[in-house]
């Protein structure tokens, strides 16, 4: 009696956990089951062919930086006597930043304006040369008669015919004769005529008085003018070393970092701060080190840095595979970590050739250049940016999502329904966007095609449910039953081997 009381009482307790179990099973099945809606609609997600603009885009992250940030410092060496700004500050091109004590450069200065009196006077001094004796001619040499004497003869002799006499002081006078032609013969009697009369004027050159001469020499002329330039050189550098003993702004800006305070000694061209002690990170008369804009990436550095977000942009690095599909003037947005909300438009400037310094093989990178476009006033150097670049774009193109398209170009198809019956169409496929793909030839708009299946085909871990197979198809001994068989209506798909629910064995 005793062990048919314990065979009845397990019995009991089977029977009351498979109706748990079986009540449990009833209601899974029902959350999963839609209520026995459109077996298309529960099996299928659908589509229409919409027109639109497909934009296929490449993405990389990077940080702001700004060409327009400038640092400056004193381009003579002395001890700060002024400081007008602080860290924050606007200030605007031209406007004083700080002074140093002007005394050593006013000093060079002087010294270099000597140095070029020298060295002027030096270059006349070669230009005129040496000066050299010479001795002037003599009055014995040939056609020089009487020569030196400054007198002039005039002599008339008397002469037969038309002939030139020959005469004067000179022994080799040259005469200048002019004479009276006679009248012609008659066949009167000859009359006695009276002798021609010649005219012979002699003139004598003066003797030239001996004159002294110069010799110049090229090469000390030479060595003269490159010492003068040599001297005016120096005397810009010492001008502009004076001029920088006040240091101005060069451009509009915002103050980032001040390296020193008054009474620092600094050297020229100082970017690191005063010597006297104080470091790059003197903060006095309120200004603080240096900030995040002179330790940005850019490492702008100088006595005074200036951050001016004019031109602001950002470099970035794609991988291969996306670098060789972007080229410069494409367009690009960009968003900002610290604020998502704002999306600023942008540019590609440049994608640089080489791979990067840290690339190595199986992940190669190139960088390029995104210049940022309109307001920027807000930004500042060192925020981080999100880039995206448009590599491919189709204005009004017919457009399917990409999930619903198979293959490539002109192999692409699309599984249409056509009165509600599927069919598998050849398209051709154009850009393909990050989201959809543009539909070249083969579709129309308003097309319904077939985007997915949405039913899972059974097995473990399904949760699909829509196709009349079991949720939770088991193995040998441990599943539920399927829809349809037990307790379960409709359906009519099995749910694995050896469902059902399991029985109790005896003790």
């Amino acid at each position: 009696m005793r062990r048919v009381r314990l065979r009845r009482k397990s019995v009991l307790i089977n029977l009351a956990l498979a109706t748990a179990m079986v009540t449990g099973a009833g209601f899974a099945y029902a959350a999963v089951d839609d209520g026995g809606g459109s077996s298309r609609a529960t099996r299928t997600r659908t589509g229409k062919v919409t027109k639109g603009t497909v934009l296929a885009t490449v993405s990389a992250s990077g940080s702001l930086t700004s060409p327009s940030d400038v640092g400056v410092g004193f381009t003579a060496a002395g001890k700060v006597t002024t400081l007008a700004v602080k860290v924050g500050d606007t200030v605007t091109a031209g406007q004083v930043l700080a002074q140093i004590d002007p005394t050593q450069a006013q000093e060079a200065l002087d010294a270099a304006k000597a140095a070029v009196t020298v060295a002027q006077a030096n270059l006349t001094k070669a230009r005129a040369g040496t000066s050299v004796q010479q001795n002037g001619g003599g009055g014995n040499g040939s056609g020089g008669g009487n020569q030196g004497t400054g007198a002039q003869n005039t002599v008339l002799r008397g002469s037969t015919g038309g002939g030139a006499a020959n005469g004067g002081n000179g022994s080799d006078a040259v005469p200048t004769a002019t004479s009276t032609t006679a009248p012609p013969r008659t066949t009167a009697p000859p009359v006695t005529q009276p002798h021609p009369t010649v005219t012979v004027t002699v003139t004598k050159a003066p003797t030239a008085t001996p004159s002294p001469s110069t010799t110049v020499d090229a090469a000390a002329v030479s060595q003269a003018e490159s010492a003068l330039i040599a001297a005016n050189n120096k005397l810009a550098d010492a001008q502009r070393a004076l001029d920088g003993c006040v240091l101005k702004a060069p451009s509009t800006g915002v103050v980032a970092s001040v390296s020193g305070k008054v009474g620092d000694t600094v050297s020229a061209a100082t970017s690191t701060g005063g010597s006297g002690g104080s470091g790059g990170a003197s903060g006095g008369q309120g200004q603080g080190g240096s900030s995040s804009a002179s330790s940005s990436s850019t490492a702008v550095t100088g006595f005074v840095v200036i951050a001016n977000p004019t031109g602001m942009e950002t470099r970035v690095s794609f991988p291969e595979a996306d670098a060789a599909k972007v080229k410069a003037g494409q367009p690009a947005t960009v968003t900002l970590n610290v604020n998502s909300a704002i999306r600023l438009n942008a540019k590609v400037i440049s994608v640089n050739p080489l791979p990067d310094s840290g690339s190595t093989s199986g992940s190669v990178k190139y960088g390029a250049t995104i210049a940022l476009e309109g307001d920027v006033s807000a930004l500042r150097t060192g925020q981080t940016a999100n880039i995206s670049v448009v590599v491919a774009e189709a204005d009004n193109a017919l457009q399917v999502p990409s999930a619903a398209v198979s293959g490539t170009g002109a192999t692409a198809s699309v599984r249409v329904l056509v009165n509600g019956v599927e069919q598998r169409r050849t398209v051709t496929a154009g850009v393909v966007g990050d989201q959809t793909t543009q539909i070249v030839s083969g579709l129309a708009e308003g097309d319904e095609i077939v985007i997915g299946t949405v039913a899972a085909t059974g097995g473990a871990g399904s949760t699909s449910g829509r196709s009349g197979q079991s949720t939770r198809g088991g193995t040998a001994g441990g599943g539920l039953p399927a829809p349809g068989t037990g307790n379960f209506p409709g359906g009519g798909a099995t749910g694995g081997s050896g469902g059902g629910i399991p029985r109790g064995g005896s003790r």
